[in-house]
């Protein structure tokens, strides 16, 4: 039933399904993701339009197997994968059930191969691979950053339940003095503030070095929201070219932790 390990060029386990689920379902907002095996782990990479980016980081000692012949890089139907997985998704939950899943990947040309095993019993699942479009290089360089704030899932939650849906864009101020830290809509119901405390006890760290003003689609921030109901910080930077990075700390039930980074390009001119 499970194929020959030493003819892979990945092979990874992972014993608990319910980390790989949450960080795919966190960036599957479009149809297709790029899949990145390194000495470092699996990183899975979804891109709009040239404009967002998101990226799921699972480090090498999550897994319980990691074995890698060489770099691989392949692109995958993220909807048809999710889907899959999440077929368990109600067993995952249930107290006392054990989910495990496997990987396999040859190489170029070649299907990767998913097994999920439950209570002793295997489901395979094999997923046609495509040539990985190029990706844009998206990061922030240490000496560009601006602003870095670090706070609590629950805070950034509330705030962004309360935008206006009906606002295009969203505009975020960050300054070293008041107010602070200022999130803005424009929409049907009036401009909304949104003025948020720099040294709350949901805030843990507020690094602000100058005053910098930017806006961003609401449709790129949206997406970027889902990663909100499994992480249990997040970090929010802007460099000096608008640039704007969420990075989502995810603990596993075996307490590791994964990572989630959302990058976004800011609007150049609002008013066009």
């Amino acid at each position: 039933m499970y194929p020959e390990v030493e003819t892979n060029s990945l092979v990874a386990k992972l014993g608990n399904l319910k980390t790989i689920v949450q960080l795919l379902k966190a960036i599957n907002f479009k149809e297709n993701a790029t899949c990145f095996g390194t000495e470092n782990g699996l990183k899975i990479t979804v891109e709009d339009a040239k404009c967002m980016q998101a990226s799921a980081y699972i480090p090498t000692h999550v897994f319980q197997i990691f074995n890698l012949k060489e770099d691989v890089i392949f692109k995958v139907n993220l909807n048809i994968l999710v889907e899959c997985l999440c077929m368990f998704w109600s067993n995952i939950n249930c107290q006392g059930s054990s989910v495990a899943l496997q990987l396999f990947y040859k190489g170029n040309g070649h299907p990767v191969t998913v097994l999920i095993e439950e209570d002793g019993i295997i489901t395979d699942c094999s997923l046609k691979t495509q040539e990985p479009d190029e990706l844009l290089d998206f990061h922030l360089e240490p000496e560009n950053v601006l602003n870095k704030v670090v706070l609590q899932t629950e805070l950034l939650k509330d705030i962004l339940s309360e935008l206006d849906s009906s606002s295009d864009l969203i505009e975020l101020f960050l300054s070293p003095s008041p107010p602070f830290f200022r999130i803005s809509t424009a929409g049907l119901a009036g401009i909304c503030h949104i003025e948020l405390p720099h040294d709350g006890e949901l805030i843990d760290n507020f690094q602000c070095t100058s005053t910098a003003t930017s806006s961003y689609k609401l449709t790129h921030i949206k997406p970027a929201m889902k990663a909100l109901s499994c992480a249990n910080k997040v970090s929010l930077r802007t460099d000096s070219f608008g640039l704007l990075c969420f990075q989502y700390m995810v603990k596993t039930d075996e307490g590791h932790t994964c990572y989630i980074e959302y990058y976004i390009s800011p609007v150049i001119d609002p008013d066009e």
